[in-house]
């Protein structure tokens, strides 16, 4: 059963009991006082007849008391003021009467009762109300009855009742229809965000829910739009990350195998008996040459991948720092024949000065692999103010299509150039990670045959 049903059904019978009971209480009320004032009025009309009756007998008896006399005075009354439901009795005696029931045996009247005394019975199917009371005339007890026919009120009762029954099912049967017709349109919205969520489910991550409402269920699309923009970006993000993975796998593979190639092809030779001894070093060379390069590649791709962003941080001296630099790298810029230019103040920077160092040698070696052998002026500079590093060079340049992919793991933009300097395409990637891991924030500018400025702002 759906949610609209349910609803409606919970609904339904809330309406339902509630009619009911409104309707239960309305006919009683109603009953009530309709026999309220049949009660009233049959009272009245007896109450009537006996002051009559008592007035009048008091004004003609009062010149005798002739038992004549008083005969003539109840005939004469009663031809005046009764009706067809009128009774009067003397002791046991019906002087007049217009009923075909003796009121005195179902209703006996006490001399201590004062007042109208009043029953009702249910006389062959008929409901018979019959008020009575006493009337004293020179000490003769007279009874005055009103005895009345109320089946009609019952009756009128009954039809009563019906017609409440009819318009409190008429309500509940339109109140039913629109209840289910408000909780159908009520939960179209939630359909709708059931049908989209179904959607994503099937792996359509761009759709949306298109509910428009001002209530909580309006308030709950928006978040659930707001989740699957969250997840359609998350997914985004995890296949980009496994399309990086498949890439940087795939380029540690290409890098492993041509060095574990050479070494194979040297090892083989080695095993040769003829070799000469010049053979044998050349291949002893080649081995102790492509090892030494698969042990940085190894370092390198160990201290990529194990990087963690939260690193201890520390004041240091960047004079320091740029000294270990220039340190590490004389060997390597001599052998270009390139000369590295450091400028500091004195200045400290709070940073993992190890892994600061790492980046500033990669940054510094790129720059110095970016000029030809045969370039007259081959300068690096490197210098730190406002909080800022900055590598500069002033040679080849990087070709704008290859800017944007720079810093992916195992991209060069000259390949057969990279290879010779013993590059791998890992230094600008490791420069990124150190960057990130220190929340700086890394800028490279490039102009072909005018150079590239790497800057890194902590």
């Amino acid at each position: 059963m759906k949610l609209w049903q349910k609803t409606s059904l919970i609904c339904i019978a809330v309406l339902l009991v509630i009619v009911a009971a409104c309707s239960a209480v309305l006919l009683l009320h109603s009953k009530n006082s309709i026999l309220e004032l049949t009660y009233s009025h049959a009272e009245s009309k007896q109450r009537s007849l006996a002051y009559s009756f008592s007035e009048m007998a008091v004004y003609y008896l009062a010149d005798g008391d002739s038992m004549e006399v008083e005969t003539s005075l109840v005939n004469y009354c009663f031809s005046r003021l009764a009706d067809a439901s009128s009774v009067l009795m003397r002791g046991e005696e019906t002087l007049c009467s217009g009923v075909s029931v003796d009121p005195r045996a179902l209703l006996p009247l006490s001399e201590s009762e004062y007042g109208a005394q009043l029953t009702e019975r249910e006389i062959e199917g008929r409901n018979v109300l019959i008020v009575g009371s006493l009337v004293m005339v020179r000490s003769t007890s007279y009874a005055v009855y009103v005895v009345e026919d109320i089946s009609t009120t019952y009756n009128s009762i009954a039809t009563m009742a019906w017609t409440f029954a009819a318009v409190s099912l008429a309500g509940i049967l339109l109140g039913a229809g629109s209840i289910a017709l408000l909780m159908r349109r009520s939960t179209r919205p939630l359909t709708a965000l059931a049908e989209t969520a179904r959607q994503i489910a099937g792996g359509d991550y761009s759709m949306r829910a298109d509910v428009h409402t001002g209530d909580e269920i309006g308030a709950l699309a928006g978040d659930f739009n707001l989740m699957a923009e969250a997840v359609e970006a998350r997914i985004a993000e995890l296949m980009e990350t496994a399309e990086r993975q498949r890439l940087f796998i795939g380029g540690v593979t290409h890098e492993f195998k041509t060095p574990l190639t050479a070494l194979l092809l040297h090892a083989r030779m080695l095993r040769r008996a003829n070799m000469t001894e010049e053979e044998r070093d050349n291949s002893l060379a080649h081995i102790e040459s492509q090892c030494a390069w698969l042990e940085r590649l190894v370092q390198t791709l160990l201290r990529l991948i194990t990087l963690e962003r939260d690193i201890e941080r520390r004041p240091c001296e960047v004079d320091e720092l740029f000294d270990r630099v220039r340190q590490n790298t004389q060997k390597s810029l001599a052998d270009r024949g390139v000369t590295l230019n450091v400028q500091s103040n004195g200045e400290t920077l709070d940073c993992n000065a190890d892994l600061v160092q790492s980046m500033l040698i990669n940054l510094v070696d790129n720059a110095a692999k970016a000029y030809n052998a045969d370039a007259a002026d081959k300068r690096v500079l490197l210098t730190f103010s406002n909080n800022t590093i900055q590598v500069k060079d002033f040679g080849r340049g990087i070709p704008k299509e290859a800017m944007e992919r720079i810093f992916e793991p195992f991209y060069m933009v000259d390949k057969s150039r990279s290879k010779k300097a013993g590059g791998s395409g890992l230094g600008l990637a490791l420069v990124k990670r150190i960057a990130n891991a220190h929340d700086a924030e890394l800028i490279i500018e490039s102009n072909i045959e005018k150079g590239t400025t790497v800057w890194v702002r902590f």
